[in-house]
Parts: structure tokens; C-alpha cells; sequence
């Protein structure tokens, strides 16, 4: 099965300035962008249904069964379990807006026919340029549980760090801290590869840190903030 994830030509409106140079699943809410989201969890490269300017880059392949996925839907367990068993010819619908199609169709047909079914349960879609910060402390922690799932933290040896829930902190490999606090006791913290947390830096999660960024001296992250 062939995964596209496409754009909503409103939601592509609403989600200016950043929907110029990306497609809608190319935004970033949390540690991951939406696209890198259902990469994970359907274990499976996505291709882009989007703008044509931006085709070059984000191309779009099509084969003879496409699960058209909307790109401003991020994903969870319960919801991929329910995309995952869509036949040929079936859909899900949320509020009058198609959430996932599957067809060997080349596009998500303007007028919808085959069996069509209302999805009920909760989702967090990303439809409003606002909507990437509301959700961004969720989505950390969503990310964090799919990203270091059966993993191992490389760990911090500064002995001038403090860590607060250290469980809860996950440290991929190249990471460089010096004298800074980290406190997951209210959410969990992220610090990407080859990360710099500076002398001074207070953290409290959910953060993330993503790969190669830096934290000045003497920041204050106050959660709900991906780098």
C-alpha cells in the first residue's frame, strides 16, 4: 500500500506563511514533522500530494492502491490501527472533511463515493497556523514515546548537571551539557543529536532540543518548546 499524505487547499490557506515552502505534513509540532510522525508509525516512506511549485521537491508517487492520508492530521495509536484496515474503495471522514481514502485513484476526488465512514474518536489536527504551539507539548510527548521506544539514552556524565525524573530524559549520542538543570517532572525532555545546553540553562519538559541546536547560558525554557 501506497502512502500519499495530501494537502487540504483550505488548510493549506489557513497554515500560511509556512505552507509557501512546505506541504502541510512537512510542518513540525513537537520533536517531529507531521510527515516523519506517520513514517514511524506506518514504518514506510510517504510521498506528497501538494502545491505545484513545491512538487520538485516533495514529490508525489502514485501506484495502483494509494492510502490518501490528510496531511494536517497527526497521528496516534488508534487512529493508524483504523487507517491501517481500510479495503479498497473505503474512507474516514471527520467533520464533513476526508481524513484517509483509499483508491488507486491519481487524487482525492472533489466529490466522494465508495463507503465512507465518520471517525469519531479524538485527533489533533493541524489546520490553523496557531494550532502548531497549542499542540506542541502534546505532541513532544507523543514523539518522545515513539522515538525512544526499546532505546537506550546515551545519558548525561556532567557531574554539575541536575536531572529531575531522569527517566523521562532521553540524550541521543553527541550531546554536550554543562551545569544546566533539567526538571521532567512535568514532562519529558528531548535533546537530539549533537545538542548544546550551555552553562546555566533551566529546563523544564516538555521540551525538545533538535539535532545540532544550541542553548545559550543562562536560558529559561519553561516548557511546551521544541528547538
Amino acid at each position: 500500500m501506497n502512502i500519499i499524505l495530501f494537502d487540504d487547499p483550505a488548510y493549506r490557506t489557513n497554515l500560511l506563511p509556512f505552507t509557501f515552502t512546505r506541504p502541510v505534513a512537512a510542518i513540525r509540532t513537537g520533536i517531529l514533522t507531521i510527515a516523519e510522525k506517520w513514517e514511524k508509525y506506518l514504518k514506510t516512506p510517504i510521498s506528497f500530494s501538494t502545491a505545484s511549485h513545491l512538487q520538485k521537491k516533495f514529490p508525489l508517487v502514485l501506484s495502483s492502491d494509494n492510502l490518501w492520508i490528510n496531511g494536517a492530521l497527526c497521528p496516534n495509536e488508534s487512529l493508524v490501527n483504523r487507517i491501517s484496515l481500510l479495503m479498497p474503495g473505503e474512507g474516514l471522514i471527520r467533520e464533513s472533511k476526508v481524513i484517509a481514502l483509499r483508491t488507486p485513484g491519481d487524487e482525492v476526488p472533489e466529490v466522494i463515493s465508495g463507503k465512507m465512514t465518520e471517525y469519531g474518536e479524538p485527533v489533533t489536527v493541524i489546520d490553523q497556523t496557531w494550532k502548531i504551539f497549542q499542540f506542541n507539548g502534546e505532541q513532544i510527548t507523543a514523539d518522545f514515546k515513539l522515538i525512544t521506544s526499546n532505546r537506550m539514552s546515551a545519558g548525561i556524565q556532567d557531574p554539575h548537571t541536575k536531572m529531575y525524573s531522569p527517566e523521562h530524559i532521553f540524550v541521543e549520542e553527541g550531546v554536550y551539557v554543562r551545569a544546566a538543570v533539567l526538571n521532567a517532572e512535568t514532562g519529558p525532555i528531548y535533546l537530539g543529536k549533537n545538542s548544546i545546553i550551555q552553562e546555566g540553562a533551566l529546563i523544564r519538559g516538555p521540551f525538545a532540543l533538535g539535532e545540532g541546536s544550541h542553548l545559550n547560558m543562562g536560558a529559561k525554557m519553561r516548557g511546551n518548546v521544541s528547538i
